[in-house]
């Protein structure tokens, strides 16, 4: 089949940040599909700036491995405040369309939210070219950014309640990547035969214990005699980076405990402000590393934080951090409540704290500190649960699975139709 994927940022595992779409597009490829990726210009945490000028950026081809890639004009400024990410949403919107109307008729587009803005502007592609289309949820929007208070003005709320209502009422599928998601998709009314859940994957060849990696990270930051607290991914509105940084606090006097926040995102220039004013000796913020250097980073840790704002819909989250984690057998503390704290109360791969109680956490992090062998027997249960349960191949043969399901029913619908005629 001929499948086009909608999705804003793209990358490969030589960036920052994660990698799913890129992984699910190379296995789609690889399988014998014809695959083309509509993308933006940068990925979600990179700070790159295009060096050509905005026209002749507006559409440009390349190709990734077996995938062809459709790099669309996006505004790139998107960290610097929310206007700036709403440009760069806006910005896409009004781009994608044009690297769908580029491409050879495909049989099936999959568009991944949020954001949401795009989707709507793939879907009136789909709708002109007849196109069946599959929506990919990863964050419930508007919803999510209504609870943090990141959105307020209350027409714009409409319009995106409007724009999401649509959206799932003329996909021929919804693909939820959590329980969560699912959950609440259809107890709003859509048929749960219409949404089918298919969580995040591990490849285990590339996320796996690494003691070699972990040494030579060590050794290159000079982290041989502090025992790491890290926080590896997105540094944003809703990653709750303050209960971190108040543990931390707490923890000064613990000369040899070393918090270290990796990552990028709109919230880390006022984290490393936070981190100056409070005159935290004990935290370090690093840049994003690429995805094919996770690994050895993560190994370095001793304790590994997953967190999130204490709102509803984050019930139904599960950060790709959190199982990253897991696969190289690291005891998480997971400050995020409903799914994830049950899979990692299932898995027992570590302890579940309040997600703004910070002197909880302080004592956490002082408990598996000064416990070895609990600690090692949380990370070893981790790592079995996710290889039982998150593979990543069965998982993307999941979404093939649901988008040949699609084309193959509407080539069933189009021959029916025909002999009617």
């Amino acid at each position: 089949m001929k499948v086009a994927v909608v999705y804003q940022y793209y990358q490969g595992h030589g960036a920052p940040g994660h990698s799913l779409v890129y992984e699910l597009t190379q296995f789609l490829a690889e399988r014998g599909h014809e695959v083309t990726v509509v993308s933006g210009e940068t990925g979600y945490m990179q700070r790159n700036m295009p060096m050509l000028p905005w026209y002749r950026r507006i559409v440009r081809s390349e190709r990734d491995g077996k995938v062809n890639v459709v790099r669309t004009y996006t505004y790139s400024e998107l960290h610097r405040s929310y206007l700036g990410r709403l440009l760069s949403f806006i910005s896409f919107s009004l781009s994608c369309p044009i690297g769908l109307l580029t491409i050879d008729k495909p049989d099936v587009v999959l568009a991944s939210s949020p954001p949401i803005f795009p989707m709507f502007s793939a879907w009136l592609v789909c709708k002109v070219r007849r196109i069946p289309f599959v929506i990919e949820v990863r964050d419930l929007w508007p919803a999510s950014a209504v609870q943090m208070g990141i959105l307020k003005n209350k027409q714009l709320i409409g319009i995106m309640v409007w724009m999401e209502r649509l959206l799932y009422n003329k996909s021929k599928k919804i693909v939820a990547l959590t329980e969560g998601i699912r959950d609440d998709i259809c107890a709003r009314g859509w048929p749960k035969s219409k949404v089918e859940l298919v969580t995040c994957g591990v490849d285990f060849d590339k996320l796996y214990p690494d003691a070699l990696g972990a040494e030579f990270v060590r050794q290159a930051h000079g982290w041989q005699d502090k025992k790491i607290v890290l926080y590896f991914g997105a540094l944003g509105e809703a990653n709750n980076l303050p209960v971190t940084l108040r543990t931390a606090q707490r923890l000064q006097t613990q000369q040899d405990i070393l918090f270290v926040l990796i990552g990028d995102g709109m919230k880390r220039v006022d984290t490393e402000k936070q981190v100056a004013e409070l005159g935290l000796k004990n935290v370090l913020v690093l840049p994003p590393v690429p995805k094919d250097e996770a690994r050895m980073f993560i190994n370095a840790a001793d304790l590994c934080l997953v967190t999130l704002r204490d709102i509803p819909l984050f019930d139904g989250a599960i950060p790709t951090k959190l199982i990253d984690y897991m696969a190289c057998g690291k005891v998480v503390l997971c400050g995020i409540r409903g799914e994830a704290q049950r899979i990692v109360d299932e898995a027992a791969a570590g302890m579940i704290f309040e997600p703004d109680n910070d002197e909880q956490l302080s004592g956490q992090v002082l408990d598996l500190l000064n416990d070895d062998a609990r600690a090692a027997r949380m990370g070893a249960a981790g790592l079995s649960y996710v290889q039982s349960r998150f593979s990543a191949a069965k998982i993307r043969q999941q979404t093939e699975n649901v988008l040949l399901t699609v084309v193959n029913n509407g080539s069933k619908n189009a021959t029916a139709k025909s002999e009617r005629e």
